[in-house]
This record gives structure tokens, C-alpha cells and sequence, in this order.
């Protein structure tokens, strides 16, 4: 079976995330995570699942002996994104022209479609003859999270080389940037708006914290000049305030602050606490969520191979390091080597006219063919 007819069946599973809809007949992991262990027992696999949340199953499914020389570990997110505003049934393929649209057929249904295409007799007994355990990871909650991946690490799952699928042009990507998401709240003293000086202005305050959020950026980005990009950081939300007659008394902002290898988010946090010290009425920096980066050698065995794949499909073999985050940064910890890849253009994921290249989609599947027969 084709890549393409393997998307139409995988998009016609719904598996929105159960955080990201109301409506139990699309939401949450379990059908897809069902038809999976169905799909792949039917290969050959031996799968058992991994349900610390109830009613959320993550699959795990390997095939080979545990005490292969090398294990691969390839990992795609069973969930994806709402529906809501989506042009057209979001559950069925559609195809126009060379774009094939539905929801997840980029993010990230085609990348395992791939992955499943690529699977073919052939593929499965030169994977049997060599002495590699080939094991694959649907995950849950990736897209409000990466908690599915976070509880497989938990389970002990690992590998000596991990491949997240997700939608990268079919550019290696070899790191990606750690995200740091917190809270920021400025306390004063609530007045009448008619004596602003018997008050405490909250809000105004959050204009030295913003500065010296600026500020401990640009001192970490001058300490890391890497050929991978640089820290960022960007103002989410600001909230404060009861009514237009009052001084307020509290502020909020949120903020996403993107980081590179060799910081951390618990490090990040610290310095700017201490750089909030000094602000009258005292600040709380809290943290809200951490997405964890990841970075291996471009080098390495398993993206060279990945490159070689793709050379020999005549697709040029891309490094590239991703601003955004993925699985990878979980299971970095337990896999040697990491990587993400997949067909796919990380702007088409979450959108209301989600798709991918039909041409893209039956390439990536021979590439992989080729990655997984040179096993």
C-alpha cells in the first residue's frame, strides 16, 4: 500500500487532542492508537501499551531482539490539533492538484504515513536478517506538551538512535531550541483612579521587567554565538487591571523565551529573578511549561545515514536547526543519537487548509525504504 492510501486511512482516524476539542466523537488518541497495534501485529510487531493517563494510550511496538547490536526508535505524536474553522471535511483526504488536504496530513499523519509505506515486504525481512530491533512510538499529547513522550521516557523506553517524525522538508533537522514558557506578576497597591498618587501602579512596573527581560536575552545571545541560531523571546499576554477608575494592583505577563544548547530553563529563571530583585513591591517569576531542546552531531552515524538516504533519492541532504519544539527534546535523554524528519512544511501544520505534496509524501517514503533497508 502507498503512502497516499495509507494518509487517507490514518487521516479518517479523528485523533484531535482531547485538550483542544469538546467533541468526544474526535477527540483524544485511542482509535488511532487502536488501529496501529492492529496495523503493525499484522507485520510482525509485538506492541503493548503505555497508559499512565487513562483512556490515552501511548504504543510502543518493536520487532527484532532485544539484544540487537543497534535499536531505532522511530516516534510520531498520535494526536494533532482542532478542527475548528477547517475548509472541508477535515477527515477525509482530499486531493487538488498535487496538494492532498486534511487534517494531520502534514502534522503529523504524513510523516508516518511514510514511515508505514516504507514497510513493504522487502524492507521487513532485510530489518529480520540484520541484528537491529526496530521499534516505533505513538505518542500522546505532543501538541499541548509532549506529555505521551514524557511518559514513555518514564517506561523506560529509549534507543540508540531516535528519528521523531514530523514535517521538515526532509531537512535533517539535528537540534532544535528549548522552549521556557513563564509568568511574570508585578504587585501594587489598588487606589482610586481620581488620586493615582495614594496607589501603586502596577502595570507601569512591567515596564522595567520587560527591559530586563530584554537585557538578559541579549547577554545570553552574546555569550552564544552558535551557527544554530540564537536565544529569542517574545511577549505573549499581559493582563492587569479591574476597570479604568481604579490602580490596579497586579500585572501579569507571559512570555516565551526560546533557548539554545547550553542553557536551561531552571537557569534562565534564576538569573532573571535576580535581575527583578530590586523592583518595588516584588516580583513573582513562575514557570508555566518546558519544551527541552536537543542537540546531536550532524556527524553522527544516524544523520549521515539519513543524508545518504536522501542523496540517493536525488533529494539534497539538508542539516538544519528548527526554532520550534518537537518530541525530540524528551527522548534525547534516553536515545544516543536524535533526529527529526519527515516530508512536510512545519508552516502547513495547524492551519485551516492543512497539506502536503503528494510528490513530497511517495519521495520521503523511499527514502526511507532506503534508510531502513541499509539497516
Amino acid at each position: 500500500m502507498d503512502a497516499v492510501e495509507l494518509l487517507r486511512q490514518l487521516v479518517a482516524i479523528p485523533s484531535v487532542n482531547p485538550e483542544l476539542t469538546r467533541d468526544e466523537a474526535i477527540g483524544g488518541e485511542e482509535r488511532l492508537a487502536a488501529w496501529m497495534e492492529s496495523w503493525l501485529a499484522a507485520r510482525g510487531f509485538a506492541t503493548r501499551r503505555i497508559e499512565p493517563t487513562a483512556g490515552r494510550p501511548n504504543v510502543l511496538a518493536w520487532l527484532g531482539p532485544e539484544d540487537a547490536k543497534r535499536t531505532v526508535l522511530f516516534e510520531s505524536h498520535l494526536d494533532t490539533v482542532g478542527v475548528d474553522g477547517f475548509e472541508g471535511n477535515p477527515f477525509e483526504l482530499r486531493e487538488r492538484g498535487d496538494r492532498l488536504y486534511g487534517r494531520g496530513a502534514c502534522d503529523t499523519k504524513g510523516p508516518l504515513a511514510v514511515w508505514m509505506a516504507a514497510l513493504d515486504d522487502e524492507t521487513l525481512a532485510a530489518v529480520r536478517a540484520a541484528d537491529v530491533r526496530l521499534m516505533w512510538l505513538g505518542a500522546i499529547g505532543e501538541e499541548t506538551g509532549n506529555y505521551g513522550a514524557e511518559e514513555a521516557v518514564a517506561a523506560g523506553v529509549g534507543a540508540d538512535e531516535c528519528v521523531v517524525l514530523e514535517p521538515t522538508g526532509m531537512k535533517v533537522v539535528y537540534a532544535h531550541k528549548g522552549a521556557c514558557w513563564f509568568r511574570v506578576v508585578t504587585r501594587g497597591r489598588a487606589a482610586h483612579g481620581s488620586d493615582p498618587a495614594h496607589g501603586d501602579n502596577a502595570i507601569l512596573k512591567m515596564a522595567a521587567v520587560w527591559e530586563a527581560i530584554e537585557a538578559a536575552t541579549a547577554d545570553a545571545a552574546a555569550k552564544r554565538l552558535l551557527p544554530e541560531g540564537a536565544p529569542t523571546v517574545s511577549l505573549g499576554t499581559i493582563a492587569g487591571g479591574s476597570g479604568v477608575n481604579v490602580v490596579p494592583d497586579r500585572c501579569e505577563i507571559q512570555v516565551d523565551r526560546r533557548y539554545v544548547p547550553g542553557e536551561s530553563c531552571e537557569e534562565i529563571l534564576a538569573d532573571l529573578r535576580r535581575r527583578l530583585a530590586g523592583i518595588p513591591g516584588g516580583v513573582e517569576v513562575g514557570l508555566i511549561k518546558e519544551g527541552r531542546g536537543f542537540h546531536t552531531d550532524p556527524e553522527a552515524g544516524l544523520p549521515m545515514r539519513l543524508r545518504a538516504a536522501l542523496a540517493a533519492e536525488g533529494v539534497e541532504p539538508v542539516n538544519e536547526m528548527a526554532a520550534w519544539c518537537s518530541d525530540a527534546g524528551i527522548l534525547a535523554e534516553t536515545c544516543a543519537q536524535t533526529v527529526v524528519w519527515g516530508p512536510g512544511a512545519i508552516a502547513q501544520a495547524h492551519t485551516t487548509d492543512e497539506f502536503i505534496e503528494r510528490e513530497e509524501l511517495l519521495t520521503g517514503a523511499r527514502v526511507l525504504r532506503n534508510f531502513l533497508r541499509g539497516l
